[in-house]
């Protein structure tokens, strides 16, 4: 239960959220959106029916939507209880009905056998002799969190995905009850917000994170697009559509207008932030607010965005070295992920190089108060204190991570030693040197070196040549260091090269992720197998086919639900450690340590046991 000091602790956020450039953006966003289409769901993971009107009533759903489930026999401990697309996508070839106001379920035959929702040996026949039908008459029905029964799919986000990846994608994938017409991503502007559509009022409580059920086509059962990895590809995160309630009774219909409010309803948020196996707050594609700009260097600049959602902990399991997107930077769906170079508590910073691209030319035109759609922190979810040193090798604004680090070991008063050898061309480029020079002088034995490489020197101390990557790298790995490096593709790729050869890959750090540039394509998955996956925290044990995919779709699949991102290999969120066994990689550009794997972008090469 949340107490009413947690909400109460939202309160102070409240006024920014409702602020009166808060309310004419939403309100803008609002202009001639309207509702296209609404849908119900009657069995949960089952085809939907359109509706002509609905009528809401306050905090309830859709009357009758997935009012009726089918229990998965077997289930692991956490897996999904119910028959759905993720784990089952045969369930396209059946057909909801109605047959005096009751559920119906036949089989999409010219003559089907028999109503399976009344008939148990079809029921066994197709879903098992332990499957069960489940039915719940409260209108707020069999959804995957508490607080959710009512979804909202914007038909233009989806068509933004559409013309990025040149495909048509029916928005039925999503399985919305509200279709709405608005522009573009504005949906995720409404987070805490009231809108009213038609007579009726919603308080917008969660963005919806897609999963695998989303690249099953609706009539065919095919899986024939990966929708997660395409979202992360092309807009930086997995989001599409948005969950509601219902704040205020009204009849809904298409083609109802949809209009902006200044009513905000922060007691929804955190509800929503605590409900058990939600998405964690701190990956919401959420709206943050630009405080503070400043230039650190020529071509470089530091910008503090403000983040309402950091009372509720969006900002407490930042780990050093983490990073954040920056969605929807241009028209055209422009994203990037940046290095957070601090915190400071409901503030975080990044800092940014301009150059040419479309990404840095928006960072670098934005000014305080502006508004932008982020995600994170996230990456590596751990930050070890246990090694004997550690050595930072950074190059021009690659010394971002190096501040959250520095910060932390300085923090934790770690006795041992510290070294940190940056690079600039010139010193008009270098940033955030002064951060960095005071919290090397926190640590006991922390050291320091500079390395300008072209034009004058004119700060004391600095070292005028290129710094001897071979012998750092030596002298760290026979200390047993950690090493961390940051900084242009060339540069990490020569320290890469070296730690290989130094026989110390297992102890490199590389700060790097995902990009739009970055293929989401693995690997042909290698005829091979069957093998036997055993999840050690859940208990559940499953033979692999190759047909089964990776490792992470395997388990979801099998009804787990494990952290995921990018579905691509590069975010690290999927990591896990093999236990036993070995583990074949579906993606040459990862750096991956031994007995270690990201199940989006592994298969097993035997019988394997993982820590998840």
């Amino acid at each position: 239960m949340i107490s009413s000091a947690c909400i109460e602790q939202f309160i102070p956020v409240r006024s920014r959220w409702a602020s009166s450039d808060s309310y004419e953006l939403v309100q803008r966003a609002c202009q001639m959106a309207h509702v296209v289409s609404l849908f119900r769901y009657p069995i949960k993971g089952f085809e939907g029916e359109r509706l002509d009107c609905v009528p809401l009533e306050y905090g309830k759903g859709f009357p009758g939507d997935r009012a009726v489930a089918i229990t998965r026999g077997g289930t692991a401990a956490g897996a999904a209880p119910y028959q759905q697309l993720t784990t089952n996508s045969t369930l396209v070839h059946f057909l909801p009905g109605k047959s005096l106001g009751a559920a119906t379920l036949h089989e999409r035959q010219p003559v089907p056998r028999g109503d399976l929702l009344k008939a148990p040996e079809l029921l066994a026949e197709f879903f098992g002799v332990q499957a069960r039908v489940v039915h719940r008459n409260d209108c707020l029905g069999h959804w995957d969190f508490d607080d959710s029964a009512l979804s909202i799919i914007n038909v233009r986000t989806v068509q933004a995905l559409s013309t990025l990846m040149g495909v048509t994608i029916d928005p039925m994938r999503f399985r919305g009850n509200i279709y709405i017409d608005a522009a573009p991503f504005s949906e995720f502007e409404w987070l805490g917000k009231g809108v009213d559509v038609g007579q009726s009022r919603l308080s917008i409580i969660r963005p919806i994170k897609r999963c695998r059920a989303t690249s099953i086509h609706p009539q065919t059962g095919e899986l024939d697009m990966n929708i997660p990895a395409q979202l992360n590809r092309h807009f930086g995160h997995m989001y599409c559509g948005v969950y509601a309630q219902v704040e205020r009774a009204g009849v809904l219909s298409p083609n109802d207008r949809i209009s902006a409010t200044q009513a905000h309803y922060p007691e929804r948020l955190v509800i929503a932030a605590s409900v058990p196996r939600a998405p964690a707050v701190v990956s919401w594609l959420r709206p943050v607010e630009v405080v503070e700009v400043s230039q650190e260097a020529t071509g470089i600049r530091s910008v503090w965005l403000r983040d309402p959602l950091a009372v509720l902990g969006s900002l407490e399991s930042f780990v050093a070295g983490q990073y954040v997107a920056i969605h929807h930077l241009t028209g055209d769906a422009t994203w990037r992920r940046y290095t957070v170079s601090g915190i400071e508590g409901d503030r975080l910073r990044i800092t940014v190089k301009q150059g040419s691209g479309a990404g840095s030319q928006a960072i670098h035109a934005l000014e305080v108060g502006q508004r932008l759609l982020l995600t994170g922190p996230s990456g590596p979810d751990t930050f070890s204190f246990d090694a004997p040193a550690h050595l930072f090798l950074t190059a021009g604004i690659g010394i971002t991570p190096t501040i959250t680090k520095l910060k932390a070991l300085a923090q934790a008063n770690y006795p041992h030693p510290v070294r940190v050898v940056h690079t600039v061309r010139s010193s008009d480029e270098l940033a955030l040197w002064n951060e960095v020079s005071t919290l090397v002088g926190q640590l006991s034995k922390g050291t320091v070196a500079l390395h300008v490489t072209q034009g004058k020197n004119e700060i004391e101390g600095a070292i005028q040549r290129r710094p001897d990557i071979t012998a750092l790298v030596t002298d760290a790995a026979n200390r047993g260091a950690a090493i961390h490096v940051c900084g242009p593709e060339g540069f990490q790729s020569q320290i890469q090269n070296s730690v290989i050869q130094a026989g110390a890959a297992d102890r490199l750090h590389m700060d790097t992720f995902a990009t739009p540039d970055m293929p989401v394509e693995m690997r042909k998955i290698p005829g091979c197998g069957p093998f036997t996956v055993t999840f050690s925290r859940t208990g559940l044990s499953a033979t692999w086919h190759p047909s089964d995919g990776s490792l992470l779709s395997f388990a979801e699949a099998k009804g787990l639900v494990l952290p995921a991102h990018c579905r691509a290999g590069l975010c690290q969120t999927c990591g896990c450690a093999v236990l036993e066994g070995k583990i074949q990689h579906l993606s040459d550009s990862l750096v991956v340590n031994e007995g270690y794997a990201y199940l989006c972008a592994a298969v097993p090469g035997s019988d394997i046991l993982l820590d998840c």
